[in-house]
């Protein structure tokens, strides 16, 4: 394990001996260019200018991420320049902003002359120059630094660029000093010129160097089918090509590739390519020989597109700023002005008393800063928050501290003033654009007049020949308009085939023709490679649209009828391509009101290429309690609000996705619409489909957030979404063993078929079953997606992992274990037919209820066991065993769960052999770990000896199951459940084996098996061991202690990494990182988890090791949570 007090060097231009910087193994990059940037005085807003480079005499271009963990780094020295990185287009402005950085620039600057490192500049033929600025240094040396002017002149040298002095070393010394006099006779004001002499001197330095700070980099890129090297030079004020420019290798001439302003996002793999994306032109690929040089490239991007575009956006997803995700987690704005939070006041409409806005101070590193607004003449009321040791309170009080800023704005005394929060936006940080030029517009449209798209063309009816119908809406009553193919004949030699919108028959068009002829306007005005192009308009009869067809039609109906053909990176396409369609309409201020998955077509499907398009909205009556699946919580009361909503739209893509990645499964018909919005309101949500990963079902749960202030942008999901394509077109391997596609899907699903039970084995309640039936009996939690919506302190809930995801099962668990209706049909029947049935069972009389579930191997019922002696009764789970999985598996299980008694090892009552097969075990009503560390995340922050009785628990458990040989394999908190509140129980025995005397295990069968929780030797060779379940145990102390996060030893985006890279990264000896504190302590890190992940099992910890260190963490108070269990 690395020295946690290790330090580290960081040169400065403003000294010549380093700082020394204490760093930790969770120290990042941007941790370490803040406190370099507090020694140096530089303020919050002027740091972020600021970058940290590896100090190397080889190459003095390499720039390290924000996000990079520093001790990860890879510079054996770990020597650093902490330098002024991107270069605002008027210093003085600087001077205004933060006179420090400002007089560090001068520094800066200064060095890199005397150094001879400005790159473009050509010291001969400013050499007249460079010698004047060095004569003014010398005066100012003596004005600021109180030196004589004899030394200073005695040491000229020291003032001149190496590369003046080297060519013109005997012409120097007399005309610097005669320069110098004439300097110091003019001077009128003494000291008072020191700020002159800098201002003159960068002014001088910018007119003969006005490409510094520009960066070069060299990379692949790929023309006309092969890969040739170029060039890259990143400049956001170069005269001529301001942005990106290119060359060739062996050629002069340069390209310019595009402006910082037209950039769109990054994507990157893990051989070191690039995908830039621009608003106009197909995306440029870039391969780097490193991907150390990859994120200096990255970097660079990112930081000037803060800087100049969105302050709150990351260009690239596997590169964030931990700032700004630490920001946008507690909802705060940027270090902004008073000013600028007066103003942001005044421009709301719903401006009133008790609305506040919650800032970083501009000043202090430490501080937040709250201004509520008391009136609407006055000025905003300022509160100062004091955060030290990760605490806060309210400066001036010193009596109560908080765990969390929300905390205190919640129960502080002044609560009561803080009534509704204006959350952070990206206009409100226009104020921290440092670089923007705002004297150069850049014309980021197509220059091709012919291209123009300037409203909708009217076209005559004669020239329409209908064809077939095409789409007609289940219910007549929901749509106004009905869809026919047909053919356009613009010539007599140019026909086309189109889609063409009309009224239904019965409708008055005079009553919505004005709406026809506002949607025409609208959408003829969008020009997107995800958007079927609107071509025009009949006004005669019939009154119609006119508008691209595509033969492959709508999407819902395209998956469903051909899911064998549609590969998941097919689906991951056409959900970038979705996205690109949202983002669009937000750069158009259009919002849509109608997203759905039948409301794209299918324009293209080859064995490289998914293209999906989205089709206008038509005109709709009104929405209807079908539609509450793609309506946002906020619009429940007003429902047909939603269809002006952008937020809306957001949530609906979200749902959007969510058929998507369900292969376009038919949704029920909501019938208790009061009890759909309920759970909804309660921020439950669907579950995560079968085919899709954990990283884009976090995206459909971010877009699905019930504040709309929070919800994901579009671009950011687009951002996200090109990241995973891209991994998954580089590196098609995924972290689970593939599942044929037949075995995931059965045929076609219909309303009825997808009313399919689909939580734990111990859920009491279903999702679908709950929108396609009236439902009555108790309401619980457990069977749905719970978010806890308020925000804390770097510690945004973690939502990727829910109850249903992690489990044993979900929905579409459920249909991937039957090939056909018939089978989901008998097997649903043959379990319905037992309820309400009775059987003895060891001297008991068994009392089948309702299905309460469905497992891995069938459907899970509730029972009542009630003695034959004493009439007492005990609620029990029942899994009704399919037909078809009454096999050597399920037989291994029941032989090693009937064995075991523990108190930490869920308790079977025993087998039920006929009429079916049952297992009969104890009832447990608190459900998975992995669902209750969230729910309860708040209560369970602050109690870390719970957590550590967790912990003891599993490993007493699992010291149990050693003592018999048993390794269990699949040791998650997915499979542990919560008996109590201080109580956890061992289950799910369905990977578990015995071991044979060789004391390990080799897989002998292909499963889906997550790598996530699997130590080295059980991904490479299939070899399993008690240490192999110690590395599980780390892993799940992991999730314990991070309340529920996932286990992500990488960054969520780069996840999906193949068996050999995942390996590469275990062997370079990356690990999770500590939980934060609370809950969790570098103790619990150091003593518990970190030991459990050695890469050679031998020197991992066994069971009886753990249970001592856990309870030596224990403290005293602990003794509670022994007694209540």
């Amino acid at each position: 394990m690395m020295d946690s007090s290790i330090s580290i060097k960081v040169h400065v231009a403003v000294q010549a001996t380093p700082h020394e910087i204490p760093v930790t193994i969770n120290t990042t990059v941007e941790d370490v260019i803040i406190e370099t940037s507090k020694l140096l005085n530089i303020g919050p807003v002027a740091r972020h200018l600021f970058g940290l480079r590896v100090l190397s005499v080889t190459d003095d271009n390499l720039w390290l991420s924000p996000s990079l963990f520093i001790l990860y780094a890879k510079n054996e020295h770990h020597v650093y320049e902490y330098k002024l990185r991107y270069k605002m287009p008027d210093v003085k402005r600087l001077k205004s902003i933060d006179c420090h950085a400002y007089n560090f620039y001068f520094y800066q600057v200064k060095s890199d002359l005397l150094k001879s490192k400005v790159t473009g500049l050509c010291y001969d033929t400013c050499k007249r120059e460079l010698i004047g600025m060095g004569v003014a240094d010398m005066y100012r040396s003596i004005l600021e630094e109180d030196k004589s002017r004899e030394i200073v002149e005695q040491n000229y040298k020291q003032f001149m660029p190496q590369e003046v002095v080297k060519h013109h070393m005997f012409f120097l010394k007399k005309p610097v000093q005669e320069t110098l006099k004439i300097l110091i006779n003019s001077n009128t004001i003494g000291n008072l010129y020191v700020p002159v002499i800098k201002e003159s001197y960068l002014e001088q330095f910018n007119s003969i160097a006005p490409d510094y700070l520009e960066e070069e980099y060299k990379a692949l890129y790929s023309e006309n089918g092969s890969s040739v090297n170029v060039a890259f030079r990143v400049n956001p004020f170069h005269s001529e090509m301001p942005g990106v420019r290119m060359c060739i290798e062996n050629r002069k001439e340069w390209v310019h590739l595009a402006a910082i302003e037209d950039l769109c996002f990054l994507s990157t793999t893990d051989d070191g390519t690039v995908e830039i994306s621009r608003k106009t032109g197909i995306p440029i690929h870039l391969k780097f020989l490193s991907t150390s040089t990859m994120f200096s490239f990255i970097t660079l991007l990112n930081g000037y597109y803060r800087l100049m575009v969105n302050w709150n956006f990351d260009l690239c997803a596997s590169t964030n700023t931990p700032s700004l995700s630490k920001l946008k987690s507690i909802r705060s704005h940027g270090p902004i002005s008073i000013m600028k939070s007066t103003s942001i006041f005044k421009k709301k409409m719903s401006k009133k008393h008790g609305s506040f806005i919650l800032r970083q101070s501009m000043k202090n590193y430490d501080n937040y800063v709250i201004d509520v607004c008391v009136n609407q003449s006055m000025k905003p009321m300022t509160y100062v928050i004091e955060s030290k040791g990760g605490l806060y309170k309210l400066a001036g009080d010193d009596k109560i501290e908080y765990p969390s800023i929300w905390r205190l704005i919640t129960n502080n005394k002044m609560s009561l003033n803080f009534i509704e929060c204006i959350f952070p936006s990206d206009i409100a940080m226009n104020e921290l654009l440092l670089c923007q030029n705002t004297s150069i517009k850049h014309n980021i449209g197509n220059d091709d007049e012919d291209d123009k798209i300037t409203g909708p063309h009217l076209i005559n009816s004669d020239s329409i020949k209908l064809l077939k119908t095409i789409c007609s809406p289940k219910k007549k009553m929901q749509s106004l308009m009905k869809v026919r193919v047909a053919t356009w004949c613009k010539s007599k030699r140019n026909e086309s085939t189109v889609v063409v919108k009309l009224f239904q028959d019965d409708v008055n068009i005079n009553l919505h023709l004005m709406d026809l002829l506002s949607l025409s306007k609208r959408w003829s005005s969008v020009s997107s490679s995800a958007i079927v192009r609107l071509f025009g308009l009949c006004v005669d009869t019939p009154t119609a649209l006119v508008s691209e067809y595509f033969a492959l039609g709508p999407l819902d109906t395209y998956l469903r009828t051909n899911k064998d053909n549609v590969l998941f990176s097919n689906l991951v396409e056409a959900a970038t391509y979705i996205a690109t369609a949202l983002w669009d309409m937000e750069t158009a201020c259009l919002v849509h009101g109608k997203i759905r998955c039948h409301k794209f077509v299918v324009a293209e499907h080859t064995k490289n290429s998914f293209v999906v398009k989205l089709t206008d909205p038509g005109i709709h009556k009104c929405y209807t309690s079908h539609d509450l699946y793609w309506i946002p919580t906020e619009f429940y009361n007003s429902i047909e609000l939603a269809r002006k909503s952008p937020q809306a739209d957001i949530w609906a893509f979200s749902s959007t996705l969510w058929e998507l990645f369900n292969y376009g499964i038919i949704l029920p018909d909501v019938q208790n619409v009061e009890l759909f919005k309920k759970k909804f309101e309660k921020n439950i949500r669907m579950p995560k489909p079968d085919c899709c990963t954990d990283d884009i079902y976090h995206i459909m749960t971010d877009c699905w957030d019930s504040d709309p202030f929070i919800r994901k942008k579009p671009q950011a999901t687009l951002r996200d979404l090109r990241q995973i394509w891209l991994q998954i077109y580089a590196s098609p391997q995924h972290e689970y063993t593939p599942l044929k596609k037949e075995e995931i899907y059965c045929d076609d699903v219909t309303c009825s078929d997808a009313t399919i039970y689909c939580t734990s084995d111990y859920t009491i309640e279903t999702f679908l079953d709950t929108v396609s039936s009236s439902f009555s009996g108790s309401e619980t939690k457990s069977d749905f997606i719970d978010f806890n919506s308020n925000p804390d302190d770097g510690r945004s809930y973690q939502n990727e992992n829910s109850m249903l995801a992690a489990t044993n099962t979900s929905f579409n668990q459920f249909m991937e274990q039957l090939t056909s209706k018939e089978e989901i049909t008998n097997n649903m029947q043959s379990a319905m037919s037992c309820q309400k049935k009775t059987y003895q069972f060891n001297n008991a009389t068994l009392t089948l209820q309702q299905v309460i579930g469905q497992g891995f191997y069938g459907v899970v019922l509730e029972g009542l066991l009630e003695s034959n002696d004493n009439n007492k009764k005990k609620k029990v789970a029942v899994k009704h065993m399919k037909r078809s999985f009454q096999t050597e598996d399920f037989q291994r299980e029941i032989g090693i769960i009937e064995g075991l008694s523990h108190p930490n090892i869920v308790e079977i009552e025993g087998v039920l052999e006929e009429p079916n097969l049952m297992l009969v075990m104890e009832y447990i009503e608190l459900g998975s770990l992995s669902s209750y560390l969230r729910l309860h995340e708040d209560e369970l922050v602050e109690e870390t000896n719970r957590l550590l009785k967790y912990s003891l628990d599993i490993a007493q458990g699992m010291e149990y199951l050693g003592s018999l040989n048993i390794i269990h394999r699949d040791l998650a908190t997915r499979n542990i459940l919560v008996s109590s509140p201080t109580v956890v129980k061992i289950s799910d025995f369905g990977l578990a084996q015995f071991l044979p005397d060789e004391k390990y295990y080799y897989l002998q069968t292909m499963r889906d098996l997550p790598l996530k929780w699997h130590a080295p030797e059980a991904i490479l060779y299939g070899k399993f061991s008690p240490k192999t379940d110690i590395w599980a145990y780390g892993v799940l102390l992991f999730e314990i202690f991070s309340l529920g996060k996932e286990p992500n030893v990488v960054s969520k985006l780069e996840e999906r990494l193949d068996v050999e890279n995942l390996i590469r990264v275990l062997e370079e000896g990356h690990r999770l990182q500590c939980p934060s504190c609370p809950p969790c302590t570098l103790d619990i890190y150091n003593k518990l988890m970190r030991p459990c992940w050695a890469y050679v099992a031998g020197d991992r910890p066994n069971f009886s090791d753990l249970i001592n260190n856990i309870k030596s963490l224990m403290t005293i108070d602990s003794a509670e949570y022994f007694t209540h269990g």
